[in-house]
């Protein structure tokens, strides 16, 4: 009985990944869920520089794959292992 739950959770797990992979949200959606301005989006797809997420643009249409957006906010992860991050001074 225990292997068919774990089974099961398993498989809920992978549905999830799956419909993840496959969520689009619009720009007003997008920006909501990252958190940000929907201008910061708009600007940063103008700019085509790479300071935005990546997006799909149908006719007029733009929209952002959900995983798209998590990796985005993942590639602007700093932390204390990041060699970018500035150290404090120790003083001896």
């Amino acid at each position: 009985m225990v292997t068919a739950t774990k089974a099961k959770k398993t498989k809920v797990k992978r549905d999830a990944q799956a419909l993840r992979e496959m969520t689009y949200l619009n720009t007003v959606q997008a920006a909501d869920y990252v958190n940000m301005s929907t201008q910061f989006l708009e600007i940063a797809r103008y700019k085509a520089d790479g300071t935005g997420p990546e997006y799909v643009k149908l006719a007029r249409a733009v929209r952002y794959k959900l995983s798209a957006l998590d990796a985005w906010m993942m590639s602007h992860v700093k932390g204390p292992t990041d060699p970018t991050t500035p150290r404090p001074r120790v003083e001896a």
